[in-house]
């Protein structure tokens, strides 16, 4: 490999208008992901589910959608990104549709693993345009303001769902995420359309610089991860899923039975996470902007204050409700923050070598197996345990993420280089 890469990116002038495309896509793309969390709660009251039979579909999809993460991100570097996303929406919008009429546990279940296949579709190949077409100096900045999509998602996901349980009942959540997704999708195709060919009209010529390592970069992606020491983050981002989506998913179902709040009322509170999660994006970009020139340090900053709120929350979580919600609100926000590190910015550095998608999926495909441990397994540990033992599982994780994290940020240290 040549010691200097050329490429054509987007004009400035459309990388606003790029990114908003690509955020607004993927936001509504969320709906058709977290629409069923948002309901969970719900179908344990109403429809008399277990709270591992609950978990178990959420497990589905986040174990399918995790698994092929893997594979969507090998064919994000290959295929187009535009067709990619396409594709993921709208066959997650058509199963939407399906579970809103479906009329068996059973059949549920089977969907919403499917389900997260083509929701395997999306974000990968988002990460690969900001990676490989956003201009150099809107690049990282995409990345980072991207954070703010999947908290902003579950703000609107949830504000639906309480409404709509009161009124309509879960099912409607699922039939309006539909349609929701069926008109992205279809404007997605038109407009990315539209932003290739002006790309390839008038973008402006990128030369990048490779160094040393990435010259010396083989074939095989696990010898990437090794000598990068991407290695280590697998288990972060193991971690912080579990942690993200765990916390947001069992929120509800925790207020319910510890402090005897009703599920609408539990399914509003939860979207006090999500929104406090935003400003944790904000946060972490302050900070990162001057203090931070390691990812994997900056994810040890934020396992570390998640393990001191799991610790408080360990002892509070059965007597004291207002505590209990600032301590998983304090936890998933701190996981916001490490997504920024592990997810949106390590990728970013592979994209030179057309490897982020695959480091994305591969990433993320760690992240979603984490959720789907805590979707399923945090309900089993809580029938069994009680929410003392599920606090206690997130607690094990992120001590075992951060002592990981300190092993691979002198590799990430001498493999990254500025962007």
């Amino acid at each position: 490999m040549s010691g200097t890469l050329t490429r054509k990116v987007c004009p400035r002038a459309l990388a606003g208008r790029l990114f908003f495309l690509c955020a607004v896509t993927y936001i509504v793309a969320l709906f058709g992901r977290l629409s069923y969390s948002a309901v969970m709660a719900e179908l344990i009251t109403a429809e008399g589910l277990s709270k591992s039979q609950a978990g178990l579909i959420g497990t589905a999809l986040c174990g399918v959608y995790g698994v092929f993460q893997i594979f969507s991100g090998m064919i994000g570097d290959r295929v187009s990104p535009k067709k990619l996303v396409f594709t993921g929406v709208m066959g997650s919008a058509i199963l939407n549709l399906l579970m809103g009429i479906s009329g068996s546990y059973y059949s549920m279940l089977a969907l919403w693993a499917l389900n997260g296949v083509f929701q395997s579709f999306v974000w990968s190949p988002v990460a690969r345009i900001f990676a490989e077409m956003m201009p150099p100096e809107r690049r990282k900045k995409s990345c980072s303001d991207a954070a703010i999509t999947y908290p902003l998602a579950t703000v609107l996901v949830y504000l639906l769902a309480s409404v709509m349980l009161m009124t309509f009942g879960w099912r409607s959540v699922f039939l309006i995420s539909s349609v929701m997704m069926i008109v992205t999708s279809l404007y997605w195709m038109y407009r990315m359309t539209m932003m290739e060919r002006q790309t390839e009209e008038n973008g402006e010529i990128e030369t990048v610089e490779l160094n040393e390592q990435e010259q010396k970069n083989g074939d095989s992606l696990l010898h990437l991860m090794i000598l990068s020491g991407v290695i280590f983050a697998v288990v972060g981002a193991l971690s912080h899923g579990m942690l993200r989506d765990g916390i947001q998913a069992w929120v509800p179902s925790l207020m319910t039975e510890n402090f005897h709040f009703g599920t609408s009322l539990s399914v509003a509170l939860a979207i006090i996470l999500p929104l406090i999660n935003i400003s944790g994006v904000f946060l972490t970009k302050a900070i990162a902007k001057n203090h931070i020139h390691n990812e994997f340090n900056g994810s040890e900053g934020f396992f570390l204050i998640t393990i001191f709120s799991l610790i408080v929350l360990y002892f509070v979580c059965g007597s004291n409700a207002i505590l209990s919600l600032l301590m998983m609100t304090i936890a998933s926000t701190c996981m916001v923050g490490s997504n920024i590190m592990l997810i949106n910015l390590i990728p970013i550095h592979f994209g030179v070598i057309g490897r982020s998608s695959s480091i994305t999926g591969v990433l993320n495909c760690s992240a979603y197996l984490g959720s789907a441990l805590s979707s399923y397994g945090i309900g089993a540990v809580a029938e069994h345990f009680g929410w003392r033992g599920a606090v206690l599982m997130w607690l094990v994780f992120s001590v075992f993420a951060l002592l990981l994290a300190l092993c691979g940020s002198k590799r990430w240290g001498r493999y990254r280089h500025n962007i």
